[in-house]
């Protein structure tokens, strides 16, 4: 079963003392019929079409299974529709799934955008529901204004 040879826990799953061993079916509740039918098609195709939501979903499950190449395809396309609007969900989400990639560039558009943060209804939310994220986000802008500052004062004391 192609399932079982490209994921170790697919394969832990049916080699080992397990129901899914036993029946040879592997049952998937915490998704959708259209994520599912998108993750099943591209362990036999290594293809899939996504959008952005489909993607984050598609993500979520690709970790679970640890799919590593559908983890990193969905991150990819994830990471290129990072803009002011959706950095601090994507930077949530990022930090939930350990996603890098993504994680950087939604803290990367959130350190451009920093003086209309505190406005945003997502930052608001954020602060409620996992403070320990705003920090990090405050303690990036202050290291970048730090390194800024330093920059600046080195290129001062060359000029002289």
């Amino acid at each position: 079963m192609i399932l079982a040879s490209r994921s170790p826990v697919f394969r832990a799953m049916l080699e080992n003392e397990m129901e899914e061993s036993r029946s040879g079916v592997i049952k998937i509740y915490d998704v959708s019929y259209d994520v599912l039918r998108t993750f099943v098609h591209y362990m036999y195709t290594a293809e899939a079409l996504l959008d952005e939501q489909m993607a984050s979903d598609l993500l979520v499950l690709a970790e679970k299974y640890e799919v590593k190449q559908l983890k990193t395809y969905c991150e990819k396309l994830i990471t290129s529709k990072v803009n002011n609007d959706n950095a601090i969900v994507h930077y949530a989400f990022a930090h939930r799934h350990s996603a890098k990639q993504l994680l950087e560039a939604s803290l990367s558009v959130l350190m451009d955008n920093m003086s209309t943060l505190a406005d945003r209804e997502e930052y608001k939310e954020l602060v409620e529901k996992d403070p320990r994220l705003v920090v990090e986000i405050y303690e990036a802008y202050l290291n970048r204004q730090v390194n800024t500052a330093a920059g600046k004062d080195t290129d001062c004391s060359s000029r002289k």
